[in-house]
């Protein structure tokens, strides 16, 4: 099998493609940070919250916004160096030497497989632990009340207690609709007991639930007793401050993390469609920066209109990509898609429509 040698042109499009990468990420990550600075003047300024708190809150959200500029600069990259190669005809020159548009497409497409691998470690290894930091910090300091700072339709754990809530009101400190997972010591492999309650409210350090039932299964998963109560107590004094670390959302969340609690929460019988959602969602937006590279190398080819041409064409892919990704994340989270088909559906539409454009270009426009 032979070895894929890289020649003095492939040389030339990875480094014409790798210089306004590193440009935009850092042009991109400056303007997405500087985004934060009016909250976070506001919360010197009027909440008198610390300085080096504020900056320690700044530099957790760093990797989140880098990767979240990755498919951004990835696009606008291959648009501005393919634009350029086109435009000073050497894309003609090397096409009328016999060399393909597969194989010149090859290095920035290799490329693109290492920013998606680079995308995937930070997100599944350092977003979700910064982002966590970064909440805790505003849960802990910012927003440090006599109630918790809950948030609603999220996940959270006290020990062998999870918690969900669907409805919150913060002026009377009302919950609505509670549903707790009571898992014995170190056995999450059994099926927990399930204490559901229309009500509740926290006061004095202590949770009372009204209104509610409470179910215990077998082994089995069969239920095997059921009780109503009209007031329920949970005394959780000393370990009131776990609710803050523990409390997560999916963007704190690896997919290993998220894997873990659809697995224990579908047990109990309980909805995980927006958790499944999200959970291939981390999966499937690693692979923007690909699919992009795909898209944006057969587009740049079919213009020699320069620069700004190709940063309107990279506005204009991104945003559809994106409302396409929160309308079919929204179908996915309310039961008319199936998540995964939520989650990929994009993807698979861009894809097809690169290849499409590749190999329309390759064997129609240029014979």
């Amino acid at each position: 099998m032979k070895k894929l040698k890289l020649s003095l042109v492939d040389k030339y499009l990875i480094v014409e493609f790798i210089k306004p990468f590193i440009f935009l990420i850092i042009a991109l990550t400056i303007i997405m940070i500087s985004s934060y600075l009016f909250e976070l003047a506001d919360l010197i300024i009027v909440k008198k919250v610390p300085v080096n708190t504020v900056l320690k809150l700044l530099l957790y959200k760093i990797p989140d916004v880098i990767v979240q500029s990755f498919s951004i600069a990835t696009l606008f990259s291959t648009l501005l160096s393919m634009t350029q190669f086109v435009k000073n005809n050497e894309f003609t020159a090397l096409r009328m030497g016999g060399i393909s548009l597969h194989r010149l497409i090859i290095p920035v497409l290799i490329i693109g497989v290492i920013i998606s691998g680079l995308n995937y470690f930070i997100n599944e290894k350092v977003v979700p632990w910064t982002n966590h930091e970064a909440e805790n910090i505003v849960r802990k300091t910012i927003l440090q009340k006599g109630l918790p700072n809950l948030q609603e339709g999220v996940f959270f754990q006290v020990d062998n207690r999870y918690f969900y809530i669907e409805n919150i009101d913060n002026k009377s400190g009302t919950l609505t609709n509670i549903v707790l997972y009571e898992f014995e010591e170190d056995s999450e492999d059994k099926f927990p007991r399930v204490i559901t309650a229309n009500k509740g409210y926290f006061q004095n350090k202590i949770w009372y639930l009204s209104n509610g039932v409470m179910h215990d299964f077998d082994e089995q998963g069969n239920m095997i007793s059921q009780s109503n109560f009209n007031e329920l107590k949970l005394n959780i004094n000393e370990k009131l401050k776990n609710f803050y670390g523990e409390q997560k959302t999916t963007s704190e969340m690896s997919r290993d993390e998220l894997k873990k609690d659809i697995t224990i929460f579908q047990k109990s019988g309980l909805s995980v469609t927006s958790l499944l959602v999200d959970y291939h969602l981390k999966l499937s937006k690693v692979f923007a920066s690909l699919i992009f590279i795909l898209l944006g190398i057969p587009l740049s080819i079919k213009t020699k209109k320069g620069k700004a041409f190709g940063l309107i064409i990279s506005i204009i892919i991104i945003f559809i990509y994106y409302v396409a990704i929160s309308f079919c994340r929204s179908l996915g989270r309310n039961d008319l898609l199936d998540p995964l088909v939520a989650a990929w559906l994009p993807n698979l539409i861009f894809s097809l429509l690169g290849l499409y454009l590749v190999f329309k270009e390759e064997y129609f426009k240029l014979r």
